[in-house]
């Protein structure tokens, strides 16, 4: 329900892009703002800090006061920001909130479909808002991928369909978050330096489910851990998706059914141009909350020729002298990496490591022993991965990007797949995963050809 928010004092614990947008939406309801952020106040953007104070706004900037917490109406919280930070204000009973949960509050007459999960869910958003826009309706998409959801109430945009990709951070802090279709695509060990353990993880994507009535949908994936005792807290209609006959999207081969009504309906991934079984399902599921929110069959069928994904994301970077380079960047975790190498033929190079988030290496243990002929360690995790994976192949541990590319680039041979997918986070040497994508894709095509022959990019790698 949206709130009266006039006067009230409210202290928004960020200044990222998500604070900044919390804060115009909350300048526009006329309440009186304190941004509170941990940088000092050097190291934000100076002409944005003196256009806030213009408005009224103050900054506490090189830290978070606890008495500013405490004594505020309302607490509005940055993705990630650690519990601790604003512990003091919950103790005192001050309501703490998110971004997503703030702005859906001012959010009228638009259907929500939100998609979250641990791997996936940015490549099924894009999905999601493809076929919807393929099958005629003006959609907005934003959340944890691209515009904050406060930035689109502020713009007065057209639009009839909002879709969302939502993450563990932007959930926990919602109350009344509630989409007329909710998609979780997958929940596997992640962000575990952030969280007290697995259960914790799972329980803040759970939360996507806890506000939905009996008249909204939640989609779930079929083989979803301890899926019984879960169902038990959802009020909305469940549908499922997977390989198995008893849900209502079925992914089969080359193809998929969507069971909505007493006749399937049935599609080809003739013309699909994602790479890996993973990104097919992706696609069955995006196609299934697609329909629920009112897209067409034509704008499924549509989609499957028209999508083309992202970078960073099973990326073909290029065919060298019969050497395929692969930029997944975006693999942060164990999971991601663990598709990566199920979706590709062997053999291959892999490229692991960067900043360790906590997990175990171990399940990509049996994949690589089948697949890779040279794992190559690089970054502060190199050492750590080398205790769990070393003795499945040949090893070699590097310091940097640069040093792991240029090895795999001296080693590579025809038939071989060069892979970057580092199972960690970039932040050990990147701002983030696509500068890292980015530096790997710039060195590949600067210096793959000089060693190992023309670019055969036309080819595409075979994948099963």
């Amino acid at each position: 329900m949206r709130l009266e928010r006039r006067n009230q004092k409210v202290v928004v614990v960020g200044f990222g892009r998500s604070g900044q947008a919390a804060t115009k939406l909350l300048l526009r309801e006329g309440a009186r703002v304190v941004v509170s952020e941990s940088r000092p106040r050097k190291d934000l953007p100076q002409g944005l800090l003196s256009s806030f104070e213009e408005q009224g706004v103050i900054f506490e900037t090189g830290g978070h006061r606890p008495e500013t917490l405490t004594s505020a109406d309302l607490v509005v919280v940055s993705p990630g920001v650690p519990l601790e930070v604003y512990a003091s204000a919950v103790l005192s009973g001050v309501p703490v909130i998110g971004e997503l949960e703030l702005a859906y509050q001012y959010l009228k007459g638009k259907k929500v479909v939100a998609i979250t999960g641990t791997n996936g869910k940015t490549t099924t958003t894009a999905m999601v808002t493809d076929i919807l826009r393929l099958s005629g309706y003006r959609v907005f998409v934003g959340g944890n991928f691209g515009t904050p959801l406060s930035e689109f109430i502020l713009s007065g945009q057209k639009a009839e369909m909002v879709v969302l990709e939502v993450s563990s951070f932007q959930l926990e802090t919602t109350i009344t978050f509630a989409p007329e279709v909710a998609l979780l695509l997958n929940i596997t060990p992640d962000h575990l330096e952030r969280y007290l353990s697995f259960e914790d993880y799972a329980r803040a994507k759970w939360r996507l489910f806890t506000a939905q009535g009996s008249h909204q949908a939640a989609i779930l994936p079929e083989d979803l851990p301890n899926l019984k005792k879960a169902l038990e807290e959802i009020r909305a209609r469940v549908y499922f998706f997977g390989k198995g006959k008893e849900a209502q999207a079925i992914l089969r081969e080359g193809a998929f059914e969507l069971r909505l009504a007493e006749e399937p309906e049935r599609y080809t991934f003739a013309g699909f141009k994602l790479l890996g079984e993973h990104n097919r399902l992706n696609f069955v599921a995006a196609a299934l909350a697609a329909r629920l929110a009112g897209a067409t069959p034509e704008g499924v069928s549509r989609a499957i020729q028209s999508f083309i994904g992202f970078p960073h994301r099973l990326e073909f970077v290029g065919c060298f002298g019969g050497v395929y380079f692969v930029n997944d960047s975006k693999a942060t975790n164990v999971d991601a990496t663990l598709k990566a190498l199920e979706g590709l033929a062997g053999p291959i190079i892999l490229i692991l490591g960067g900043k360790h988030k906590g997990a175990s290496y171990r399940p990509l243990a049996s994949a690589i022993r089948e697949k890779v002929r040279l794992l190559i360690l690089m970054g502060d995790s190199r050492h750590l991965m080398a205790e769990e994976l070393r003795d499945l192949t040949l090893t070699r541990l590097v310091p940097t990007l640069e040093e792991a590319v240029a090895l795999a680039i001296s080693e590579a041979v025809s038939g071989d797949t060069v892979l970057l997918s580092p199972a960690a986070a970039s932040f050990d040497q990147f701002e983030n995963y696509q500068e890292r994508g980015d530096l790997f894709r710039e060195i590949v095509l600067a210096y793959a050809p000089e060693y190992l022959g023309e670019d055969q990019r036309t080819k595409m790698v075979t994948y099963h």
